[in-house]
């Protein structure tokens, strides 16, 4: 059993510390909302005042949160893990931010004794409830096997793929693929219904076809229900491409494909489906069809 902090008891993360809980761990976690709160301090989970509080528990620290600016304020901020933690203690950070702010922060958490693996996860909400995620991670190979056996709780398929910053970096590989095909499919069935099709007959067509995917098979009925109840936001994809764009900037890499996609996502957010499933950037085209 380990003493395990955890901070971003939202979607994907509740779910999680649960499975953490099942495990026989031992949670203290930081939540605002009063009824998060409640629920896990009913299931044994012990409550912080702040992330500091959390720190200094606990052995290891998980956090997934939305974006760079809250992984930062979590850890560095006066209240934050930093400033309630001790050398030896280790980060877990499961969010999906850009590889370079995980650098500036792993050499941060570096210079008090502190380390630090980068592990975002992909399977959804659903596969943070049955612990079968996919996790990517990036740090020292010390750091990843004394995380191992938490990281086993959590997902089926765990990959170390090199130092601090690599796991994000595949992970937006993964969201810029997911992304991009998730607007073509939205541009293909919209022609599918301009020609009057029945659109479910084509979907299953295509999905015993070359043109078959995961996007394909977990989101192409979505769009010919109209049926958008958010599994991964449609801003967050956004932010994600954005990443992802950068870090091919980074390297001078052209990536034309994903840029229009990135256009395809800003639209979806500033027409107000945001947060929507990130499948609702068929949206945009269903009227024209």
């Amino acid at each position: 059993m380990t003493k395990i902090g955890f901070v971003g008891l939202g979607t994907m993360g509740a779910p999680m510390a649960r499975n953490l809980l099942s495990a026989g761990h031992e949670l203290f976690f930081f939540a605002r909302r009063p009824p998060i709160v409640e629920e896990f301090r009913q299931a044994g989970a012990k409550p912080c005042i702040n992330c500091a509080e959390v720190a200094a528990t606990a052995d290891l620290v998980i956090t997934i949160v939305t974006a760079d600016r809250e992984v930062e304020e979590v850890l560095t901020a006066d209240d934050g893990v930093v400033a309630g933690g001790a050398p030896g203690k280790l980060v877990i950070d499961m969010s999906t931010i850009s590889p370079v702010t995980v650098r500036r922060l792993s050499h941060e958490l570096d210079a008090v004794g502190m380390s630090m693996l980068d592990a975002p996860v992909s399977g959804g909400p659903s596969g943070a409830q049955k612990g079968t995620l996919s996790i990517m991670v990036g740090g020292s190979e010390d750091d990843f096997r004394r995380a191992q056996p938490v990281l086993e709780v959590l997902g089926e398929k765990i990959f170390h793929l090199g130092p601090n910053g690599a796991g994000q970096t595949v992970k937006l590989v993964n969201q810029m693929i997911a992304g991009g095909t998730m607007a073509l499919v939205a541009e293909a069935i919209s022609v599918g219904k301009a020609a009057g099709l029945d659109l479910h007959q084509m979907i299953e067509a295509v999905s015993t076809s070359s043109g078959n995917s995961t996007i394909f098979a977990s989101r192409a009925r979505f769009v010919a229900d109209g049926f958008y109840e958010p599994g991964f936001k449609a801003e967050l994809m956004r932010k994600d491409i954005a990443l992802g764009l950068d870090l091919a900037s980074e390297f001078k890499t052209p990536t034309p494909v994903t840029a229009a996609a990135l256009q395809q996502y800003t639209t979806a957010v500033q027409q107000g489906l945001g947060q929507l499933d990130f499948a609702a950037v068929a949206k945009l085209l269903q009227e024209d069809a």
